[in-house]
């Protein structure tokens, strides 16, 4: 843990603590099993020891979601602020129970709590983006997922989807065989190469701009790889 990070966990309560370490040691998110990091709020001077930000990979994205204890209560579940309003903006107690167990059932007493909670609102947020690109659907993009669901090598759990203003993000994990490449050797955990994985950014309306993203194994390994337009 970085001295930034480790100044920060250490601003936190005691009681709400282990939450916060358990997300940024063990949670791992998106195609990418991106890390999660834990950021101050800026300007929050009030209740800095029960609210801090916390920052998602998503697509190319960072989504910084923002969590708030109540200090005067730290065994009740924390609330959340989005920096999308239109997610999430009208529930209710039913939805919570079906789509999230672990915030409506919250266990104070399991550091793993605020991670499951976080999984699983990724998980409501990326069908978010689903719907939002599925209201419109006459456009390039939505035909395209279409067209990527049909295909038998690619399934939803392989494609997180971004919906702006006026851009449509898809990143899509590639069906790659590994298993005939050489093996690769680096010494010491911190030039370890990590997984083999291959993933493909592609952003509507200008798709010929698409961008081959591959894990430091597969760079390694093959080196830079220009995709045709």
């Amino acid at each position: 843990m970085s001295t930034e990070h480790f100044g920060i966990v250490n601003s936190i309560a005691p009681v709400f603590r282990p939450y916060v370490q358990n997300v940024y040691q063990e949670l791992k998110l998106g195609l990418c099993k991106g890390k999660v990091d834990i950021e101050r709020i800026p300007g929050s001077s009030d209740g800095i020891e029960s609210q801090f930000r916390i920052v998602l990979p998503y697509c190319s994205k960072k989504l910084k979601w923002e969590v708030i204890f109540d200090s005067s209560a730290p065994w009740f579940a924390p609330d959340f602020r989005f920096d999308d309003d239109s997610f999430l903006n009208s529930i209710d107690e039913d939805f919570l129970e079906l789509k999230l167990p672990s915030l409506s059932k919250w266990n104070e007493n399991d550091p793993r709590a605020l991670s499951e909670v976080v999984s699983e609102l990724v998980s409501l947020y990326k069908s978010h983006q689903i719907r939002k690109l599925n209201e419109d659907e006459s456009s390039r993009a939505s035909f395209e997922y279409s067209a990527l669901l049909g295909d038998a090598l690619t399934s939803e759990q392989d494609i997180e989807v971004w919906v702006g203003s006026h851009v449509v993000e898809f990143l899509i994990r590639l069906n790659v065989d590994t298993s005939r490449l050489p093996e690769l050797y680096c010494d010491g955990t911190e030039l370890n190469p990590g997984i083999d994985t291959a993933m493909l950014l592609v952003r509507y309306p200008n798709s010929t701009n698409a961008e081959l993203i591959m894990s430091p194994l597969l760079s390694k390994t093959l080196g830079n790889i220009t995709l045709p337009l």
